[in-house]
């Protein structure tokens, strides 16, 4: 039987429609696996159902996959969320409770995990028994009123940093030392704030004492803390006790003291220069609730007003009136210094080699300043060494390079002014101008893009080697010609950051300089 030979055009437009057909099949599939939310997950830290867990256990789950976040239900009985309602975890695949947990407790855990598409449906709960806590926890700090605080408000609330190994917490305040006759053994439980149940005496100091405790027992010895309560109207105004109002020949560098108001909370400070009204060094600004403070240093031989003001949250005190007085001569800043090793302008210098230089007398210290280019701190960044005379680099100096180097003394209220910069060269390979193609940036997020930082050769230079520096001086990476850089250091991806490079050719040149990783 003789067969019939189909056209070949007759067989391409059979075939197309099932090629179209294939694709359309395939891209569906696609696009319901895109528009599906991820699978659920399982805890592996604590297992489901183990007992004996620590009270400071840290709970873990595993990856999954297309999952962009998770979010976390916890509680004390089955689908409670008392200790956590859906809060979010963002991608990490481990949670850490900010308090220790209770011990033998039951505990109920559901991590979900999402994507743009929806929540994993049906995910179970999985639970976990903590054991006794393993040790007592520590004494904690009182952070509102602050210790030693005065003019604190009468209906004020108690708090204090918590205790991440505390369970509750036992209170005792009271009027005098060790006493608890405003609150005695009081269980406030697991909470860093508690207010009390009536308002503390007016004008009255209060002693207050937080026990932690957990299930191996309580805080032993925790140090009983301070503060005086306000009574029922703003503070009155202070008296300046130095400098004297009228003072001559007053210290530039003169702290400002005055009489405590027990009504005050804090004081406000006023310094005006030359008049009442003049220029205004400080204008109200908060001091504090100590009695004393160091304002900017004064101008040498010149008038100046001063007021404080102390104040409470019921107001500040009316029409406090300031003092005036005159400095005398300032004491000048100190000198500068120069480099004795190596010398100003000096070459060939190893790139091993220490800084010295000048002692200058009467001085604290002095402050360093290390670059590789005019004012540059690239190497060393307003380092305050002391009062010594020498520095030792942590790693060698970057070779054919011109150091730059700047060394201010100073006193115990100035630096030394309009100290120069100075500068030598180090031996190594001859800088050439920047002729390779040097990549300013990368980008290594797996986009197929700028994923590595990349250095060739040219016709007129011929790479020989590549290091990469962070900007410690830390050897990072070398690298061949055309061999890239993934941005990762020892397996682990580096922060985005400026990074040093030096390339070497075979022509025997160098060159130095820096590019960005940007995550």
């Amino acid at each position: 039987m003789d067969h019939q030979v189909v056209p070949y055009k007759t067989r391409i437009k059979k075939t197309i429609p099932k090629i179209l057909l294939i694709v359309v099949f395939f891209g569906f599939l696609f696009h319901v696996s895109a528009q599906t939310p991820p699978a659920c997950t399982t805890l592996t830290t604590p297992s489901n159902g183990e007992t004996g867990v620590s009270v400071n256990t840290q709970l873990q789950w595993q990856a999954v996959a297309n999952a962009t976040q998770y979010f976390l239900f916890m509680g004390t009985n089955p689908g409670g969320t008392d200790i956590l309602n859906g809060v979010s975890m963002g991608s990490n695949l481990s949670y850490t409770p900010t308090t220790s947990l209770m011990p033998n407790t039951v505990y109920y855990v559901t991590v979900i995990p999402n994507n743009n598409n929806g929540n994993a449906q049906n995910c179970d709960e999985e639970s976990f028994t903590t054991g006794q806590a393993s040790a007592i926890p520590g004494c904690v700090t009182l952070s509102s009123p602050a210790a030693g605080s005065y003019g604190v408000p009468p209906d004020t609330n108690i708090s204090w940093d918590g205790q991440s190994a505390a369970i509750g917490y036992i209170l005792n305040i009271g009027t005098s030392t060790g006493a608890s006759d405003i609150l005695s053994n009081e269980d406030v439980g697991n909470v860093t704030t508690y207010n009390p149940p009536a308002d503390l005496p007016l004008s009255q100091r209060v002693y207050i004492t937080i026990t932690p405790y957990n299930s191996a027992g309580e805080s032993p010895s925790c140090s009983e803390v301070t503060f005086r309560t306000r009574g029922n109207n703003p503070p009155m105004c202070t008296e300046i006790i130095n400098p004297n109002d009228g003072g001559e020949f007053v210290s530039v560098t003169a702290n400002i003291t005055w009489i405590r108001d027990f009504n005050a909370s804090g004081y406000l400070m006023t310094v005006e220069k030359a008049s009442i009204g003049g220029i205004k060094i400080l204008d109200n600004f908060d001091v504090g609730n100590g009695t004393n403070y160091k304002p900017p240093d004064f101008e040498g031989n010149t008038l100046y007003f001063v007021r404080v003001t102390p104040y409470n949250d019921l107001g500040v005190a009316p029409n406090c009136q300031p003092i005036s007085f005159t400095t005398g001569t300032g004491p000048l800043p100190p000198e500068c210094t120069n480099l004795l090793n190596p010398k100003n302008g000096s070459g060939n210098i190893s790139v091993n080699s220490n800084l010295e230089w000048e002692s200058v007398n009467n001085i604290l210290g002095y402050l360093l300043s290390v670059g590789t280019s005019a004012g540059g701190t690239d190497l060393v960044n307003t380092l305050d060494l002391g009062n010594t005379t020498t520095y030792s680099f942590e790693q060698p100096l970057p070779e054919a390079s011109t150091i730059y180097v700047t060394i201010i003394p100073y006193s115990a209220n100035y630096l030394a002014e309009n100290c120069r910069e100075e500068s030598f060269n180090t031996t190594g390979f001859q800088l050439m101008p920047e002729k390779l193609p040097v990549p300013r940036f990368f980008t290594p997020n797996n986009d197929g893009f700028n994923d590595l930082w990349i250095v060739s050769s040219t016709p007129e230079f011929e790479v020989s080697t590549v290091h990469i520096f962070n900007r410690y001086g830390q050897l990072l990476k070398q690298l061949f010609p055309d061999q890239g850089w993934d941005g990762n250091f020892n397996g682990k991806p580096l922060a985005s950051d400026s990074y040093w490079y030096r390339i070497e050719t075979t022509q025997g040149n160098s060159q130095v300089g820096y590019f960005m990783l940007k995550r």
